[in-house]
């Protein structure tokens, strides 16, 4: 008797198309945590150079209220009167560059663990004087409220961004 073979019933060769079928679909799981590893790399480092320059231009605004603070000679902190080149007044255009005052290339405090040349070493201050804080001229003691908005600049050097920081200052003299 001869056996009928049967095409159909033949199951010779189905493991080798079930392992490739799981060696693709294993390629197309790999791939696609790769890219997502890289993707969320990307994103820690972004915040990060965030973090580093929000304090560089934070650190920036506290040494301009630093400054109005130790300032003896309180003429020197009016813009009409003055001689720093980092107090304006409110018409004072802060998006030229030379209304600003660098704190010089050794600003702020980089951590060693991170890319220095991903840190700016362009960290900026400038202050606006305000003038009487309003309101405060009805007090009867002999010094008055003076108000300044003391702003920090971080600008990259790679050119991944700037991140600005105006603070309120008040000063009584």
């Amino acid at each position: 008797m001869i056996k009928k073979y049967s095409i159909l019933n033949n199951e010779d060769g189905s493991v080798i198309i079930l392992a490739l079928l799981m060696l693709a679909i294993l390629t197309i799981l790999g791939v696609s945590s790769t890219n997502t590893s890289t993707t969320e790399l990307k994103i820690v480092r972004n915040e990060q150079l965030y973090q580093i320059h929000f304090d560089q231009a934070e650190s920036g605004a506290y040494e301009a209220m630093e400054r109005i603070e130790q300032e003896t000679n309180t003429d020197q902190l009016f813009p009409s009167m003055t001689g720093y080149d980092w107090i304006n007044n409110q018409t004072v255009n802060l998006s030229v560059p030379a209304n600003w005052k660098d704190m010089g290339i050794g600003s702020g405090n980089p951590s060693d663990n991170c890319d220095q040349s991903l840190i700016t070493p362009n960290t900026l201050y400038a202050a606006i004087a305000l003038g009487i804080k309003s309101g405060s001229s009805l007090d009867m003691g002999a010094t008055r409220l003076y108000e300044f908005e003391a702003f920090g600049l971080s600008k990259s050097t790679t050119g991944t961004g700037e991140i600005l920081i105006g603070i309120g200052y008040l000063r009584r003299f």
